[in-house]
């Protein structure tokens, strides 16, 4: 897949309009910015918004990405069985996991699934890990072809300012993803 295909791919998830979904009640949710670069040899693509990302214990995970002034742009949902993409204007995309969608609906993929372990300083449980200190609070995270670095915490010792980078492969782009997280409402 060419780089002009997923960037014609970003650009209409990210330009379609809003997507009028409401959002149910959850045991966990982040908010806040992301900025997303796309670079290929050739071309660079750089989206930038707000993220809401919703989990009831792991059976269902939303992750919502919206524009600068709120208005959800795409809805990215996890169940056990399968991941959906929907997007206004368009049909909802079906798949197996969200790497496979991702891949599928955009040609690369951004971390869906472990970002809520991530997101909060923690690794995915019974995956490798590679972390940098060996205990937390870590750095970096190396894990599931992800590198997550830790560039700044808040007052309560959570990850404010979370960077996630993945390295082109043959069939996608590298792709670079800072989180500034904003609110937090959990347990945890």
């Amino acid at each position: 897949m060419t780089f002009k295909l997923i960037a014609t791919g970003i650009a209409s998830i990210l330009l379609t309009g809003c997507v009028a979904l409401s959002t149910p009640e959850l045991e966990q949710s982040w908010q806040g910015r992301f900025s997303l670069i796309a670079r290929s040899a050739s071309q660079q693509e750089n989206h930038s918004g707000r993220f809401t990302l919703t989990q009831a214990n792991t059976d269902l995970t939303i992750l919502d990405l919206k524009s600068a002034l709120g208005n959800t742009l795409a809805r990215i949902t996890r169940t056990p069985t399968e991941v959906s993409l929907e997007t206004l204007g368009n049909p909802t995309v079906y798949a197996n996991d969200a790497e496979s969608l991702l891949l599928k609906s955009l040609g690369f993929s951004v971390p869906v699934d472990g970002l809520n372990y991530w997101i909060d300083g923690k690794v995915i449980p019974n995956q490798t890990a590679s972390t940098i200190p060996s205990a937390p609070p870590y750095n970096q995270v190396k894990q599931s072809g992800w590198l997550i670095t830790y560039e700044n915490y808040n007052e309560s010792g959570l990850p404010k300012r979370i960077r996630l980078t993945r390295e082109a492969t043959s069939f996608a782009p590298s792709i670079s993803v800072l989180l500034v997280v904003s609110s937090r409402d959990h347990d945890s």
